[in-house]
Order: structure tokens, then sequence, then C-alpha cells
């Protein structure tokens, strides 16, 4: 029996992605110990260990609360809300603030504040300004992209099945 509701069955339908792909997907993502830390939906990894040449790089906090913080460079408008409603559920609304990336440290706040904070997951639509390795730091396509291409949410999708509350 499936623990998705209805309404999430219909919102990963409209995304792109069937309950077959789902249950496939979930079942092709390893078990983890941990967080997803340093990823790209394309699979790369940045190591945790490498100095980022963007020592300076913050993010500025906006709205909301939880451990999830969500950033792009652009402040936010409003661009794409059904998407980002999707997101935002799938993650737990509840865990989700917003930011946007800042490129002096005095104009936002470097990995240690927002970790004292409770940001454990950072999910950036579009790379970040400046190189980065940050803890939890996940690099997903602009909004843009992923509004336009089914595929680029697949992959998306399959890089948060593992932070999926329930």
């Amino acid at each position: 029996m499936s623990r998705l509701s209805s309404t999430s069955h219909r919102r990963l339908e409209w995304l792109g992605i069937s309950r077959w792909q789902l249950r496939s997907a979930q079942e092709a993502i390893p078990a983890s110990s941990g967080p997803v830390e340093g990823r790209d939906v394309a699979g790369a990894t940045a190591s945790a260990d490498t100095p980022s040449s963007g020592q300076a790089l913050s993010i500025r906090l906006a709205s909301g609360a939880g451990d999830w913080l969500l950033v792009q460079q652009a402040p936010w408008r409003g661009d794409h809300a059904a998407l980002m409603d999707d997101i935002r559920a799938c993650l737990g609304t509840e865990r989700c603030r917003f930011g946007q990336w800042a490129r002096d440290s005095a104009a936002g706040e470097g990995p240690a504040e927002l970790n004292q904070r409770g940001v454990r997951h950072i999910l950036s639509f579009g790379p970040p300004p400046s190189p980065a390795s940050w803890p939890g730091l996940i690099v997903a396509p602009a909004l843009d992209e992923l509004a336009g291409s089914a595929q680029a949410r697949q992959d998306l999708w399959r890089l948060l099945a593992p932070h999926w509350p329930g």
C-alpha cells in the first residue's frame, strides 16, 4: 500500500513522475546514513574537505523556518509557484525557508551561522555565484529549467527522495 496521498500522486504525475517511476527511483537510491551533501542533479559530488574558493559567499535569509533552505540568486518573486508548492510539500512545508545567494559575507550568513539557525540542507536552484562546497548543499537546475523539463524534475526528485518525510 502506498504512503502517498492521492494529492501527492497527482503532483508527481504533473511533474512527469509516475508511481512506477517513483518506486523504481526509491529502490535505485542506496540507503544513506546521512543527508546527501554537495551533490548536484547530475550526480557530481563536491568534496566537503576541499576549501571553497567562495569564502565570502553567504546567503541572505528571507521567510520561513525549518531545516531546508531553498535558495537562488534572484530575489523570490513567486515564479513557478505550483512547482515550488510541490517541492515544499515533498520536503515538508514547515521544514522550508527561503534565501538568496549573496557574494559578501556581511550581507548574509555563512555555513556556521546557518547551522546554528537549524539549517541542515540547502537546495540551490541554479549554481551558487561562486564555487561552494558547503555541507548539505544540493545544486539543482534553475526554476525555469525545472519547470520546462520533466527529466530535470525527475532527477531532482531522485535526489530529494531520501529526505521526504514519512
